[in-house]
């Protein structure tokens, strides 16, 4: 099965915390057309808060949830 770094340099993608787990290729139908759907998760460490802008120190704040993008 591929590696994230497999499937980064296939995918010619320059973000580095972007992670492709094993099987995430799938085929689909959307609007009538065959579609290749590839999963991964964006993963990184905030540098401060979104809102407040308060600095991130020692991991005081960390990101919760996640969010379905269709590229």
């Amino acid at each position: 099965m591929p590696t994230s770094n497999d499937m980064q340099k296939v995918l010619d993608i320059q973000d580095k915390n972007l992670i492709f787990k094993d099987d995430c290729v799938t085929y689909g139908v959307l609007k009538g057309r065959k579609v290749k759907y590839i999963d991964c998760t964006l993963s990184y460490t905030p540098a401060e808060c979104e809102k407040c802008h308060a600095p991130n120190n020692d991991y005081s704040i960390y990101k919760n949830g996640t969010q379905s993008s269709r590229v």
